[in-house]
């Protein structure tokens, strides 16, 4: 996983390319595909490739290059999915036992069900970077013609938004307790 190109077409590819080379909110794709990884498994959001001819190509150096951080959103992203009928234990098992190709030296031995979950995950994991680049591209082509002041101001509304959901989400912990002393 994460070893070889990868190709992302349709819409997501023209995405990607306007994200990159004319809004140029990002400097490569690598960067486009993890940042969507993050904001689609954050929003919940998912997309499924489309077919057209557009293509952008995420090359395997990139990916060695970024091999760390795509492995730590992959986790991150199936380990907060509950949209499959996996159980928690699976879940686990998928992100830190299961390997993504059979081997025949492997010890303890690469079962059929591991390669299978393992594509399946990954399927799943890309979906949520095609529905985090479709969020990305709708914030970044409706802003194109702003200065660097409201760029900053939007930038500020974004964090303090998220900042408000997480607030809503821990309303019921008491953030001052985690530093209290238990003695």
């Amino acid at each position: 996983m994460f070893e070889s190109d990868y190709t992302i077409y349709g819409k997501h590819a023209t995405y990607i390319k306007y994200l990159v080379n004319d809004a140029k909110a990002f400097k490569r794709y690598i960067d486009v595909y993890m940042a969507g990884a993050a904001l689609g498994a954050l929003y919940g959001h998912r997309a499924e490739q489309s077919d057209s001819t557009d293509r952008a190509r995420i090359y395997s150096d990139a990916f060695n290059t970024e091999h760390v951080k795509c492995n730590e959103l992959f986790r991150t992203v199936i380990l907060a999915d509950t949209t499959q009928s996996w159980t928690s234990e699976e879940r686990v098992s998928i992100c830190f036992r299961y390997r993504d190709r059979a081997d025949a030296n492997a010890v303890p031995p690469v079962s059929q069900e591991e390669v299978e979950a393992m594509a399946k995950a990954f399927v799943l994991f890309n979906t949520y970077v095609l529905g985090g680049i479709e969020i990305l591209y709708d914030t970044f082509s409706s802003n194109t013609t702003i200065n660097i002041d409201e760029t900053v101001d939007y930038a500020y509304k974004i964090i303090f938004d998220q900042y408000a959901l997480i607030q809503s989400r821990n309303d019921k912990e008491d953030d001052n307790q985690l530093f209290h002393p238990e003695y």
